[in-house]
């Protein structure tokens, strides 16, 4: 029984299916709101209530400084988080593992460092947080354009950003395989090029393309972060003055960690409970990751087991 794939299975899918049917379970919505008011229990005892309301039967993850429902702010923003996660993650592998195949099988063997394209280099060299960093932050702070539109530049730009190094691990392996003896016979007896890459190299390469998709949406999530702790959120980030103050637009997780950081020292679960629940998710596609690669190499492990 592989434990850290069906544990991570099982932490992922909850979680995604949270983020969709959620809102139809969760005691309170995002109109929902606490406002000041004063309330006398049995005793006769007298309380003010004045938001943030601190985690209770009421509100189990307790209400933001407005008085909204945290648990309805993180299932609100858990599609954006999910969704982009996801969709990078697939665009990156399926736009990058084409050009890594092709330049895999159609390109020749560098024989030195020195002799590779020193664009290519350049490109996997940069880390990607400063590319997308300097394209988003001119364009997320108050912007003019819908929360969707700006998720979809953040989206596109993070994919753009992460071609190169799974372009670049994908090339790797192809020219590795297509040296196998399989395919050189599929060569001689005539199948052209993109047949073999579609009927031989690509079949062999199936587990690696998986296990890349998993750790990309690892990378991903962990890119948001970085941009959060810049105040770049998904979807937008409006910022308020006098004091100034940086709200995600979206709720999107790595949102509500970013906007939360000044409440470390007070009123903590409003910055403790979307990073747990951030790192859950991240933990969760380790966890996926880690029991996929233990499958394949038990898989195709060459030890005699005696």
């Amino acid at each position: 029984m592989n434990r850290a794939l069906i544990a991570g299975l099982i932490i992922t899918l909850v979680m995604i299916a949270a983020s969709f049917f959620g809102q139809y379970l969760a005691p309170n919505h995002l109109e929902d709101q606490v406002s000041v008011h004063y309330t006398v229990d049995a005793n006769g005892q007298g309380t003010l209530v004045v938001p943030p309301v601190s985690p209770n039967a009421e509100y189990p993850f307790g209400t933001d400084k407005a008085g909204t429902d945290l648990m309805a702010k993180l299932i609100a923003g858990s599609k954006y988080t999910i969704i982009v996660s996801l969709a990078v993650a697939f665009a990156r592998i399926f736009i990058g593992g084409i050009v890594g195949l092709l330049l895999g099988y159609f390109g020749k063997e560098k024989k030195s460092r020195a002799k590779r394209l020193p664009l290519w280099n350049v490109l996997n060299g940069i880390p990607m947080f400063i590319i997308v960093w300097m394209v988003m932050i001119g364009i997320s702070i108050n912007p003019v354009v819908s929360p969707v539109y700006l998720t979809i530049i953040l989206a596109v730009v993070m994919t753009i950003v992460g071609i190169p190094s799974v372009a670049s691990t994908i090339k790797d392996k192809t020219m590795v395989i297509r040296e196998k003896q399989f395919i050189i016979s599929a060569r001689s007896i005539g199948a052209g090029p993109l047949t073999i890459i579609r009927t031989h190299i690509f079949p062999h390469m199936k587990e690696s393309f998986i296990i890349l998709f998993v750790q990309e949406i690892i990378l991903i999530l962990g890119l948001l972060g970085q941009l959060a702790i810049f105040n770049v959120f998904v979807g937008g980030t409006t910022m308020y003055f006098d004091p100034i103050e940086y709200v995600s637009r979206t709720n999107e997780w790595t949102g509500l960690i970013g906007q939360a950081r000044s409440y470390l020292l007070i009123y903590q679960w409003i910055l403790v409970i979307p990073l747990v629940t951030y790192i859950v998710f991240i933990f969760g596609f380790h966890l996926i990751s880690v029991g996929l690669e233990s499958i394949y190499k038990e898989k195709y492990s060459k030890v005699s087991h005696i």
